[in-house]
């Protein structure tokens, strides 16, 4: 609006003219001791633009590029980021007061009003910064850059094996005890009694109800500890609860030639003495689980227990292997079994052909209707491989029947014979010495 002349200073009889504007408001001051806002080199309120290019906001800038940092701001512990670190190329401003320092790309900092005590505003607040720099969970900054999951399993898997083992210790007594046991202690806890075995059934075979015949069980071995572990007492608690009177042979072969199951029944044969008339050439591994399996007398001939329609493998119709029954006299007339069979497998088929030509007739069990579930096989071929090589002529010689070697040229000695007491089941142990004429048998060694 215009003012008259008196108002201006001029003469009387000017004429006074009015003119209406629109009013301009004057340029907005930023708060006192407040940041200014700059992009691009550009400077903000309150504060003149530093060095460098465009850059991403950030709470504290980079060299470069960045707002600038409050003078109260605390710099952050631990490696600087490309957030973290402050721009050290800004300018300082030109106004009074308390005197801004700025990033190179997001202008000078506001400066304050002297007169006005220096507090931080809300808008650098923590929480600000963080929703632009986003930190990682508390628990995480305890751990390495690269972390992985397994040393932390194999860390509690190791402190599962020691409580463990001071459990073991500590209830047993042969560990440290903790306290005295008088002042900061008790006495040790007694460890929790493992389950007993049953008890072996009482033997009273002079009874009449035992019968007159007596059995000896020969089992040819070698390296089957666990497997015999199992066997004896079993056939023991099985062959009572039939009231059979038994004596069991362990036939273990301790010389270094491969393995001859025939020549150690051979060997058991002549070994088992007087007080037994028939025998049963019975594997280890195999154990019946049907109790009206027959382990009786086998006056009318062989009788092959382990039958193709019940063992769990072998189903062939002249199979006689496994477990088969069979009279002393009618062993004799068979001459036993060939010598010539060193590895595993075939002897019991060049024994059946003996069966017959020495005119006999195998029988087998009648009425079981447990099918394959009759036995238990207890031989894992994971664990331990059979030895099925065949080597040189041997894999001719196999299939022809040896109708000259037998219980008459069986050579062998005896290393040591002794009773053993197995889970409450006697038996012997023979340790057997067998001798190979390597110009009739050259596969009998491993080489």
């Amino acid at each position: 609006r215009a003012r008259g002349d008196a108002d201006r200073g001029g003469g009387p009889g000017r004429r006074c003219v009015s003119v209406c504007v629109s009013p301009v408001p004057p340029p907005a001051r930023p708060p006192p001791g407040r940041k200014g806002e700059g992009r691009n080199g550009t400077a903000g309120p309150g504060g003149v633009s530093g060095g460098g290019g465009a850059q991403p906001a950030c709470p504290a800038a980079g060299p470069g590029g960045g707002t600038g940092r409050a003078p109260w701001a605390r710099p952050a512990a631990g490696p600087r980021s490309a957030c973290a670190a402050a721009g050290e190329r800004g300018h300082t401003g030109t106004r009074p007061g308390h005197t801004g320092r700025g990033g190179g790309g997001g202008g000078g900092e506001g400066v304050g009003d002297p007169r006005r005590p220096l507090t931080p505003p809300s808008s650098f607040s923590s929480s600000s910064s963080s929703s632009l720099c986003p930190r990682s969970p508390p628990l995480l900054g305890l751990l390495p850059g690269r972390f992985s999951i397994f040393p932390l399993f194999f860390l509690a898997l190791l402190l599962g094996f020691a409580s463990l083992l001071w459990l073991q210790l500590s209830c047993s007594g042969e560990g440290p005890v903790p306290g005295d046991g008088q002042s900061r202690g008790g006495p040790r806890q007694p460890c929790p009694p493992q389950a007993p075995l049953p008890p072996p059934l009482a033997v009273e075979e002079d009874e009449p109800s035992w019968g007159p015949h007596r059995l000896a069980l020969l089992v040819p071995f070698r390296e089957r500890f666990e497997e015999l572990l199992t066997f004896v007492p079993y056939m023991h608690r099985f062959l009572s609860k039939k009231r059979i009177r038994h004596h069991i042979f362990i036939l273990n072969q301790v010389d270094h030639f491969r393995f001859n199951r025939a020549s150690l029944i051979n060997v058991g044969f002549l070994e088992s003495g007087n007080d037994t008339d028939y025998i049963a050439m019975h594997d280890v591994d195999l154990l019946p689980l049907n109790e009206q399996l027959d382990y009786s007398f086998p006056e009318a001939g062989p009788f092959h227990v382990a039958s193709p329609e019940l063992h769990p493998l072998y189903h062939y119709k002249t199979y006689v292997g496994g477990i088969l029954l069979l009279t002393k006299q009618h062993y004799e007339m068979c001459n036993g079994m060939s010598n010539r069979f060193w590895g595993w497998g075939r002897e019991d088929d060049e024994f059946y052909r003996r069966i017959k030509g020495a005119g006999l007739q195998v029988r087998r069990p009648s009425g079981i209707t447990t099918g394959y579930e009759t036995f238990q096989h207890l031989h894992d071929p994971a664990w331990r491989k059979r030895d099925q090589k065949r080597i040189a002529a041997q894999k001719q010689e196999q299939f022809k029947v040896d109708r000259e070697g037998g219980l008459n040229n069986v050579r062998y000695r005896i290393e040591s014979r002794t009773a053993l007491n197995v889970a409450g089941a006697p038996c012997t142990v023979l340790n057997i010495l067998l001798d190979c004429d390597t110009s009739e048998t050259p596969w009998c060694t491993f080489g």
